[in-house]
């Protein structure tokens, strides 16, 4: 499937959207979208979770249903050129490749 391109700030709210309807994952924090060069899947962003409030032993529990959750998005989103975020090299990088991928398609 190729993925559609979305600025950061969509990507973030679909991301927490979709956290937040994953059964156990109802208080799961988003805490960083780090937007970088393609990996070997071909997406240009990860993310980081949290369960704040929780026992180490119920966000263990329920983090594979998060990382589950980052997966899919992962699979279909990528961050748009441009609006990948300011002041960062990771972020131009990421921006001028998308922007290729985007003219080459």
């Amino acid at each position: 499937m190729e993925r559609l391109f979305k600025p950061l700030t969509e990507l973030k709210r679909i991301l927490a959207r979709q956290l937040r309807e994953q059964p156990g994952c109802h208080d799961c924090q988003l805490r960083a979208v780090c937007v970088h060069r393609p990996d070997h899947t071909g997406c240009n962003w990860s993310a980081e979770v949290d369960f704040p409030g929780r026992c180490d032993d119920d966000a263990v529990r329920d983090l594979p249903h998060a990382r589950q959750v980052i997966l899919l998005v992962r699979e279909r989103y990528n961050v748009a050129a441009g609006l990948a975020g300011h002041g960062s090299r990771e972020a131009g990088a990421a921006a001028a490749w998308a922007a290729g991928r985007q003219l080459t398609r």
